[in-house]
């Protein structure tokens, strides 16, 4: 037992000593320490540098790019003046105003002229109508009156409702119409040998001066409130979709002044002098701000006011990071240039690819107007009840109203933006 014993403890001993000897080698513990202290250990000074620096330009960037926030929902409420410039106008906001009452002005009296006219004629002398002509539906104001020379001999006339219109017979080929109330009554005119020769629907209804003066401020509004604002929405556009085509080749220019040796803003100068419009004009902006004092940053980062599309706000940020922060501004504006070339692709694709739907929208927003004008020129009786008549010139407004919504919302569906 004793020897066991000390065998025992001998091997406990030898145990104890391998695990704290030789297990740490074997393990891989000291090389794990020795890592963790290198870890540990402080960077070197350059690096330290390096690290502060990079991170003092991202910082300037993300103070550039909080600034240019800032400004675009400062300035998201656009005035007019803004909105003439965008469009490639040189007329003052006054100008503006006063061309669009004049129109305003014309579509209210081009409107309200015709109305007043019919108005103030009801009661007065009677309206002449060829028995040989296509009109066969006749609308009179309560008081009124209407001969129809039928031009052959008639034996006699009748009318379905004596409360809303007299007849007579006159020389024989003159029928005299007098409106008494309000309604629709037909007047049937019998030939000598008991034929019907011919037969007219009449409409009586009263002039309604409230509704006629509600129908002139309406067209008052769609001319002088409407159309010049559409007019600018369309020049801005076509403004935009002019500056967008030239500006990649623009960015190329400067890249490769910038190559050269040339500064940023005699690059500028170059695309100023050589660039068709509108990018001269706009180019020829940003010198003018500069020559005033404004760093050629922030006047650069200003053409997105005048000229609102994401690449002329890309190539504004672009610039102004670059003069904040430095860096390699040929690589950045090369970079630029690809993003621009790829939306441009991206953007004609989107546009072949929805072409399909926006034909079939061209021709279901075309159909009803040309089915109109197909039954118009065929029978035009059968389809002058729009007009002629208050209900059916109800229904025609209705129509309208309704093409329209369905318009805006075949053109929502096929608008794409990215």
């Amino acid at each position: 037992m004793q020897t066991l014993a000390l065998a025992f403890l001998a091997a406990v001993a030898v145990g104890g000593i391998a695990w704290v000897f030789i297990y740490p080698l074997l393990s891989g513990e000291k090389q794990a320490e020795a890592r963790r202290v290198a870890v540990a250990k402080p960077e070197p000074p350059a690096r330290r540098a390096e690290a502060k620096n990079q991170r003092s330009r991202r910082e300037q960037v993300e103070g550039s790019l909080r600034e240019l926030e800032a400004r675009a929902a400062k300035d998201s409420k656009v005035s007019l003046e803004t909105r003439l410039t965008q469009a490639g106008l040189s007329w003052s906001p006054q100008k503006f105003m006063v061309i669009s009452a004049i129109l305003g002005a014309i579509a209210f009296a081009a409107a309200l002229v015709p109305a007043l006219t019919k108005i103030t004629s009801s009661g007065t002398a009677p309206v002449m109508v060829d028995a040989e002509s296509t009109r066969k539906s006749i609308e009179l104001a309560p008081g009124g009156a209407l001969v129809i020379d039928m031009r052959r001999e008639v034996r006699s006339v009748r009318t379905d409702h004596a409360k809303i219109a007299n007849v007579s017979l006159r020389s024989g080929q003159q029928i005299y119409v007098t409106a008494v109330g309000e309604g629709k009554t037909s007047i049937v005119a019998v030939g000598p040998s008991g034929q019907t020769v011919a037969t007219y629907d009449i409409f009586i209804a009263s002039g309604s001066l409230f509704g006629s003066v509600l129908a002139a401020i309406g067209m008052a509004f769609a001319a002088g409130f409407g159309l010049p604002r559409w007019l600018l929405k369309f020049l801005k556009k076509r403004r935009e979709e002019a500056f967008l085509k030239a500006l990649p080749d623009a960015v190329d220019v400067i890249v490769r002044g910038i190559k050269a040796g040339l500064p940023l803003f005699e690059s500028i100068k170059v695309v100023a002098n050589e660039a068709p419009e509108p990018l001269r004009s706009e180019f020829i902006a940003i010198i003018e701000t500069q020559a005033v004092g404004m760093p050629l940053g922030d006047a650069c980062a200003r053409l997105y006011e005048r000229m609102p599309v994401p690449e002329a706000n890309f190539f504004g940020i672009v610039i102004a990071i670059q003069q904040k922060s430095g860096g390699n501004l040929s690589e950045a504006l090369g970079n630029l240039s690809k993003v621009l070339r790829d939306r441009k692709k991206m953007k004609e694709k989107i546009q072949a690819m929805s072409m399909e739907a926006k034909a079939s929208a061209g021709i279901i927003g075309a159909l009803p107007p040309i089915v109109m004008v197909l039954v118009y020129l065929t029978t035009p009786d059968y389809i002058s009840l729009l007009w002629t008549h208050p209900t059916g010139q109800l229904m025609l407004v209705g129509c309208v109203i309704w093409m329209s919504i369905g318009v805006m919302v075949m053109k929502k569906m096929i608008n794409f933006d990215f």
